[in-house]
């Protein structure tokens, strides 16, 4: 057990030394997607909208089977994302794009309809940042994953180095750790979807109840 530990966190932290400008691209991007799409709010939305946006109802009753809907359905967008990547990295960027954005979309569309700047955080901030953070996660995983296709591929057509295999197993022998290191990302980025779907029903909302005294 300690074996697979100590691997699991070798590869995760190999992850962030190797595809480091990965990772920061990553996550500027990620950025990107979600202050752009809180400036660009205010053109997606009448202001008759912005009034009855559905996210100022937002309620908890501490549902097992909601917690559950929830992290099938989190998780299940997350393994579309990370498999999309093969596509060129669509799979992650996709992801950004609509997760990431909905955010900043849906913290500029709760500032306005309620007047309050801090009313989003109060009702996301515990579990909207895990969720975001397992988003930033799985697209990087998912970049990784496209990452390692590309060089795979290349290690067979242009073998930079020969070993005593064909070219086939040398690409993979050379090249896979990238994949370990990917997939060790998503699994990562997973069960932190998953520990974001307990917050989201069970702590966010008194949490964010408890902050708001103080806001």
């Amino acid at each position: 057990m300690m074996s697979l530990i100590d691997s699991f966190t070798g590869y995760a932290k190999r992850a962030f030394t190797d595809h480091k400008y990965l990772f920061l691209c990553t996550v500027l991007f990620a950025v990107f997607c979600w202050i752009g799409a809180y400036f660009i709010a205010d053109f997606m939305f009448t202001p008759q909208e912005l009034v009855d946006y559905q996210y100022l109802a937002q309620e908890t009753n501490f549902s097992f089977f909601d917690m559950a809907f929830i992290i099938v359905n989190n998780c299940f967008l997350n393994i579309v994302s990370y498999i999309g990547a093969i596509f060129c990295g669509a799979g992650p960027i996709i992801d950004m794009v609509i997760n990431l954005g909905d955010s900043g979309i849906a913290s500029r569309a709760t500032e306005i309809a309620s007047g309050d700047p801090f009313l989003f955080l109060k009702l996301t901030c515990l579990h909207g940042f895990f969720e975001d953070l397992s988003t930033v996660l799985n697209s990087f995983a998912g970049f990784i994953l496209f990452s390692f296709i590309v060089r795979f591929i290349k290690g067979i057509v242009r073998p930079s180095e020969i070993l005593a295999d064909n070219s086939l197993s040398n690409s993979w022998k050379i090249n896979r750790v990238h994949l370990y290191e990917s997939f060790v990302i998503f699994v990562l980025a997973f069960f932190i979807m998953i520990f974001a779907g307990f917050l989201e029903v069970y702590i966010s909302i008194p949490f964010g109840n408890f902050i708001a005294e103080f806001l």
